[in-house]
């Protein structure tokens, strides 16, 4: 039942970081200033402005996915979770005490650019990205590995679920903003409209359960909301300076006023509660009773609107150019809220990259904080006048085997 129960929630579905192309999953989350592609939309638009040698961009088919959990890793979890076999007492205390503090958690990300450009200093792109976070109460999984205990309390509540899928239809432009101070200095702006293609999501949770030799005590309500269809907006603002030949920075505001109507499909509200009597174990066998004592309620119904927000990010980076070899990223990003994009608070990430050959690039770069922890990234890349390769992955939480999840990303694209 417990791996049943942990597959279902380390597979809850795909979902987003900020990773939105595959050379920022190799670094671990760090984005490269230097890239000028419409994937710049999804971070700093400003990006958009400087010139990089080439006019006009196609953003071909590109992929970036990640997964991780604060649990298990990849070792951990198929020697002692997966599989058909015997758990003992401590093999069942051994698995709950892999669960940090009182939830188990996943989140997870996944973009897929369709068509995207870039020219001169204005971009647009299509992209479908799906975002998810999900945590199941330790309570529950003790509950799930050792049957009911009589005379223990059960925290059954406190889910959290929240899965959201949309294409996002953006365009931007960025402009030099001459003056005497900083010899290079680029500003830039982006437009986002989002078309809801899936939410689930679980607006309120809570409940708690006990059961003796002869009463079952409790109460439990779960709202859940599901929607195919949405729209909303958002607008992104960024600056980007070369301080000289070796130092660039960057500065965005993403995500502001972001948010996402949904035309709910299903409001579904289960709950029960049991009086001050509770209910009799030894009468279970009456259904009449059940339903009178429990006091269980299911209603479903479809209609009005639900709003989901994205929080407002502020993101800074920087490079540097140490060699004629080696480049030197790095970025902080603030998250204002906790969501499906992560949780709130800081991120760090720094990375390096390699010129093996004037065509291949290596690169590679770690992570603190954000909705997987620590990551470490690979990638390659190749370059040519008029092609650019990127492959990138992640280890999330780990190295290798002991990593409590992975992240995966490939783009490619055009430049004339």
């Amino acid at each position: 039942m417990i791996a049943l129960l942990l597959v279902l929630l380390l597979a809850a579905a795909p979902a987003f970081a900020q990773a939105v192309d595959a050379s920022s999953v190799g670094r671990a989350g760090v984005h490269d200033l230097r890239l000028k592609c419409s994937g710049v939309l999804g971070w700093n638009p400003a990006a958009l402005s400087p010139d990089r040698g080439y006019d006009l961009s196609f953003e071909l088919p590109s992929f970036t996915g990640t997964l991780g959990n604060n649990a298990f890793n990849v070792d951990y979890w198929n020697d002692h979770v997966a599989g058909d076999r015997y758990l003992t007492d401590a093999d069942k205390e051994a698995i709950l005490d892999q669960i940090p503090g009182d939830k188990l958690e996943v989140n997870g990300e996944v973009n897929v650019p369709l068509v995207g450009f870039t020219y001169n200093r204005f971009g647009g792109r299509f992209a479908v990205e799906s975002y998810n976070h999900a945590a199941l109460p330790k309570d529950l999984a003790r509950l799930a590995l050792y049957g009911n205990e009589l005379y223990r309390r059960y925290g059954i509540g406190e889910f959290e679920m929240q899965s959201q899928t949309i294409m996002d239809a953006a365009i931007g432009f960025g402009y030099r903003f001459d003056q005497e101070v900083i010899s290079d200095l680029h500003f830039g702006a982006g437009f986002h409209y989002y078309q809801g293609l899936y939410l689930a999501e679980l607006a309120e949770s809570g409940g708690q359960l006990e059961v003796t030799d002869s009463l079952i005590n409790g109460w439990s309500v779960l709202h859940t909301v599901e929607s195919n269809r949405g729209d909303g907006v958002g607008f992104d603002l960024g600056a980007l300076a070369a301080l000289n030949e070796r130092w660039e920075v960057g500065l965005a505001l993403r995500q502001l006023g972001a948010r996402v109507a949904w035309t709910v499909d299903d409001n579904q509200l289960v709950s029960f509660y049991t009086d001050s009597a509770g209910v009799i174990t030894d009468s279970l066998n009456d259904e009449d009773y059940l339903e009178r004592a429990l006091h269980y309620t299911d209603t479903t119904y479809s209609g009005g609107t639900y709003e989901t927000t994205l929080p407002i990010i502020v993101q800074a980076n920087a490079l540097f150019r140490a060699t004629s070899k080696w480049t030197l990223t790095g970025d902080v990003i603030l998250r204002g809220e906790s969501g499906a994009r992560g949780p709130a608070g800081l991120q760090v990430a720094a990375a390096g990259e390699f010129l093996a050959t004037k065509s291949l690039p290596l690169y590679g770069g770690v992570s603190i904080g954000g909705p997987f922890g620590w990551q470490v990234g690979l990638g390659l890349g190749v370059r040519t006048s008029h092609y650019q390769l990127d492959i990138g992955g992640s280890w999330n939480g780990g190295l290798f085997n002991s990593a409590r999840g992975l992240g995966l990303g490939i783009s490619n694209r055009l430049m004339f």
